[in-house]
């Protein structure tokens, strides 16, 4: 129940004005209050139009607020058919004891109806002992029923029980004490249930005393730490995991909105899920991917795909990449999508060149980058940079993933391309197959035109499309 009604009668308790009152008296429009407190001796009755009252800002019936309750709706709803027929049967036993009849009523009686013991003539209290001795329960269950479906129709019969929790089971000390032995392995390898069940046993003996603090049995133990650890990749899944959901913040997930292209600018480097070839020595090589995304438009703006491992130079052509517009590729394809000034605006060439003639970038297509606290973002290479192009550099919350949007366009790219791809060695060890790394085709200069034409042309505009 969202919302409850109370009648606007004389003695309704409410506050106006600062004020608290008790409606005395309604006439038409005109309400009458009479104080409950008189001031200085004399009380100050006053007399208000309806609609003031109930407009005004500070008018607050003083009545308590009913405890909530689930519609009749839900409550059906939630049975299954069992529990349909059961209730179908509860009722219809209720039906016969307040009317004689089983669907409540003389022109739908059925055969044989009504009983003796249940005619509209006899008592009813005689009705609810033949009730109660037909069914096998005692006659004040007989009459709660009666009750409830006065008070609530069929849905008052059903009865939900709360479910057990093995948590209500177990000491809350041996609780406390489970959580802060779950909480020092959250950067840890993952443990064993049993030996972490005798460390919380041994703390405690060492913390109360042996024999003060109940341990509960070997199996009801286990079955506590799965309930402490749920969702919290304690004991299943990986390890890398465990450590993103325990950094995950606290409170309400915050959203860096921005309001025009440039903005913010968001870089990220990640480890592609695939072996690529090195041009030189034509061996396999994993590879990383530095991307930079526009935050207004979700536009990747630059990339640069590495072998091994990324430098600072790489993240200053993304950087590059972003601020100057591309020109349109040999094969007739697109470019990447670009948040600065369009090529086809026409300036002053006089403005584009320093004083020795060389061009100069245009400084108003990125306005802040957001970036992780890796060493080639921290570098003296990327913060000169950005003070040469005046942009402003913000750093995200370190080990906090939720800061960066672009965390689920690396899942978007592995799913719609590296998989098709030869070379695919899956997001971890468990899930890579036999000698993946023989099946490695692509140079690395190939898969960075493969990936780039998957994003000019499928993925940018399906983004466009779902804006």
């Amino acid at each position: 129940m969202s919302a409850w009604t109370t009648p606007l009668r004389p003695g309704l308790p409410l506050s106006f004005d600062g004020e608290q009152f008790t409606v005395a008296e309604i006439e038409g429009r005109r309400i009458l209050l009479e104080p409950a407190t008189a001031v200085f001796g004399t009380p100050k009755w006053r007399q208000v139009d309806i609609s003031v009252l109930l407009a005004h800002p500070s008018t607050e019936i003083l009545v308590p607020v009913p405890q909530d309750e689930p519609s009749a709706a839900a409550v059906l709803g939630s049975l299954d058919d069992d529990g349909d027929d059961a209730l179908t049967r509860r009722f219809r036993h209720v039906q016969e004891v307040m009317t004689g009849y089983q669907l409540g009523d003389e022109v739908l009686a059925l055969p044989g109806e009504p009983r003796p013991d249940y005619a509209p003539t006899t008592p009813l209290m005689h009705r609810y002992a033949a009730k109660a001795v037909e069914l096998g329960v005692a006659e004040s269950t007989i009459r709660n029923w009666v009750r409830q479906v006065k008070c609530s129709g069929p849905a008052g019969l059903v009865h939900e029980r709360p479910k057990a929790s093995v948590l209500d089971r177990a000491d809350s000390r041996w609780l406390d004490m489970a959580q802060a032995v779950l909480k020092g392995h959250e950067k840890r390898s993952r443990p064993v249930r049993n030996l972490v069940l005798m460390e919380v046993e041994e703390r405690l003996r060492k913390e109360y005393g042996k024999g003060t603090v109940p341990i509960p049995a070997r199996t009801t133990g286990y079955e506590l730490l799965r309930a402490l650890s749920k969702g919290t990749n304690a004991f299943e899944g990986s390890t890398k995991g465990k450590r993103s959901i325990a950094n995950a913040p606290t409170g309400t997930y915050g959203r860096l909105r921005a309001t025009r292209p440039g903005e913010y600018v968001v870089l990220d480097t990640n480890c592609l899920d695939v072996f690529a070839m090195e041009p030189v020595t034509c061996r396999w090589v994993q590879c990383e991917l530095t991307v930079a995304m526009d935050l207004y438009s979700r536009c990747i703006t630059g990339l640069r795909l590495t072998p091994v491992s990324t430098k600072s130079t790489d993240v200053a052509g993304v950087l590059f990449e972003t601020v100057r517009p591309r020109e349109v590729p040999d094969d007739g394809g697109e470019p990447l999508p670009y948040c600065g000034v369009p090529s086809t605006v026409v300036v002053d060439a006089d403005k584009l060149v320093d004083r020795d003639g060389q061009p100069l970038l245009p400084t108003v297509a990125a306005e802040t980058i957001i970036y992780d606290h890796g060493k080639v973002y921290l570098s003296n290479h990327i913060q000169s940079v950005c003070a040469k192009l005046d942009i402003s550099l913000q750093p995200a919350r370190p080990k906090t993933p939720t800061d960066k949007p672009i965390e689920r366009w690396f899942l978007t790219l592995n799913q719609g391309v590296l998989a098709a791809l030869p070379g695919y060695k899956g997001s971890d060890v468990h899930s890579r197959g036999e000698k993946v790394e023989n099946e490695a085709f692509f140079f690395i200069d190939e898969l960075e035109a493969i990936i780039r034409e998957w994003i000019t042309l499928i993925f940018t505009d399906r983004d466009l499309c779902c804006s």
